[in-house]
């Protein structure tokens, strides 16, 4: 009888964790919850902004030179899968200063962002332990992650990661 007890109450408890996450809105993702970020001139934005769109975050430095190599393939697959409803941003971990001229030489289109001193542990709540870079995140239309690729990612395994889901 009283293992009974037991059984049922920690299968109410279980039910009752599942019933409160999937009450969570679809669009919530709560590791990017409080995430802070600023656009190049400093205004706060937030990825709310990319609601019901398939969308790559992208971490990289103007340090790193995996993410600079990476970048103008990023831009392309960005240009050509916007009308199909994905929208990429870039998560700068670096300067304002030393991100805007980078920006503006290599000629990106999609939006960077800065990152500010809670992004290493935003990347980790990730799936990025190391906080190694380039790290790559998709979210599908609902904020869900479905795709974490660290280090230099290939344009086919972007699109393998986004075409999917467009």
């Amino acid at each position: 009888m009283k293992n009974r007890i037991v059984t049922t109450r920690l299968l109410s408890i279980a039910l009752a964790a599942c019933l409160a996450a999937a009450a969570l809105p679809a669009s919530a993702n709560p590791v990017f919850a409080g995430a802070r970020f600023a656009d190049l001139s400093g205004r706060p934005v937030s990825l709310d902004v990319f609601k019901g769109k398939v969308t790559v975050v992208n971490f990289w430095a103007t340090w790193c030179a995996p993410c600079r190599e990476e970048m103008p393939m990023l831009d392309k697959v960005a240009r050509e899968l916007k009308g199909r409803g994905m929208t990429m941003v870039g998560i700068a971990l670096d300067q304002p200063a030393e991100v805007r001229p980078f920006v503006k030489q290599l000629k990106i289109g999609y939006p960077v962002w800065m990152g500010d001193a809670n992004t290493m542990n935003l990347m980790r709540g990730l799936g990025n332990p190391s906080g190694g870079l380039p790290y790559t995140v998709v979210l599908d239309r609902d904020g869900k992650v479905v795709a974490r690729l660290l280090g230099a990612v290939s344009e086919a395994n972007l699109r393998a990661a986004v075409e999917p889901r467009l």
